[in-house]
């Protein structure tokens, strides 16, 4: 794969995110509870003591992430990989805190919330083959692969 496509897939993966912590982020501006299609555990998850972070809602920060990683998707060479492996690994691990926090303390489980999981697996797995496809996390991938033919850079 490309190095440009994994940049295509990891938009496209910043797009669910984007798609998923909207929705969560919409309802909540709204002040009504997310539709939960497996379980209902999505009201108590969203009104629980471990929704907000010092009165900001979780699904605002992960929306805001999410738009991180979209940009990284635009970015080419070091900047994107970067920020792509920045925003991925970030909002793996708190998810993975949320995942913790659903499971035993809170007791209810968010689909919605365990969808955004996936998907920040799956984009920090897209963030890591970026790194190795182009030989490093410093190397440039912004010169298409015929001017750095020309010119000896090898292809990222």
């Amino acid at each position: 794969m490309t190095l440009l496509r994994l940049r295509v897939a990891h938009g496209v993966l910043a797009l669910f995110g984007l798609g998923i912590t909207g929705y969560l982020s919409w309802t909540e501006l709204l002040g009504g509870s997310p539709t939960c299609v497996i379980g209902g555990g999505c009201a108590t998850v969203q009104n629980s003591d471990y929704a907000e972070i010092a009165g900001v809602s979780l699904s605002y920060l992960g929306f805001i992430t999410y738009a991180f990683m979209l940009v990284s998707a635009f970015l080419p060479g070091f900047p994107g990989r970067l920020l792509g492996i920045i925003t991925s690994v970030g909002g793996l691990l708190f998810s993975l805190w949320l995942l913790y926090a659903e499971l035993f303390l809170i007791k209810a489980i968010c689909p919605w919330c365990v969808a955004s999981l996936v998907v920040m697996v799956l984009a920090l797995i897209v963030a890591i083959l970026r790194i190795w496809k182009a030989g490093d996390l410093r190397s440039d991938d912004s010169v298409p692969p015929d001017q750095a033919a020309r010119a000896g850079v090898a292809e990222g």
